[in-house]
């Protein structure tokens, strides 16, 4: 099942739990070079919700551009600014909201511990059905 990138829909500042799908939907990009699994996710749209999911290893997440809103679990970490490094322990499941436009993270795993299709191992998704 593809992941589903949604848009966050506000008032006066504060999330309401309407969500409907991202205008633009995030593009991603990939490279595997000397250890490292790099996977840049480029967001258009503030307010889009990358949707909680966890890893089998830890990783960094890093916020190339812009900034994003971050939680682990239930717990939120905090706003994030551009240029800044989020160390994310390994199986802890984590969400990202982006709170600007042209918003870009840049995922990076080690190799030694992806899957057969070159992935890093998802440990555990969340994904949600919405009405179009």
């Amino acid at each position: 099942m593809p992941l589903v990138m949604l848009r966050v829909v506000t008032e006066a500042d504060e999330m309401v739990k309407r969500m409907k799908r991202a205008p633009n939907q995030p593009t991603s990009s990939l490279c595997l070079y000397a250890g490292v699994f790099a996977k840049t996710w480029t967001v258009q749209d503030s307010g889009t919700l990358l949707p909680q999911h966890s890893h089998h290893h830890p990783h960094i997440s890093y916020v190339v551009s812009g900034a994003v809103r971050v939680w682990c679990g239930d717990e939120e970490l905090g706003d994030f600014a551009a240029p800044c490094a989020i160390k994310i322990a390994a199986r802890e499941m984590h969400s990202f909201l982006t709170l600007t436009d042209d918003v870009t993270i840049l995922c990076i795993h080690n190799t030694d511990h992806l899957d057969e299709v070159n992935e890093p191992a998802v440990a555990e998704m969340y994904t949600l059905d919405l009405e179009d």
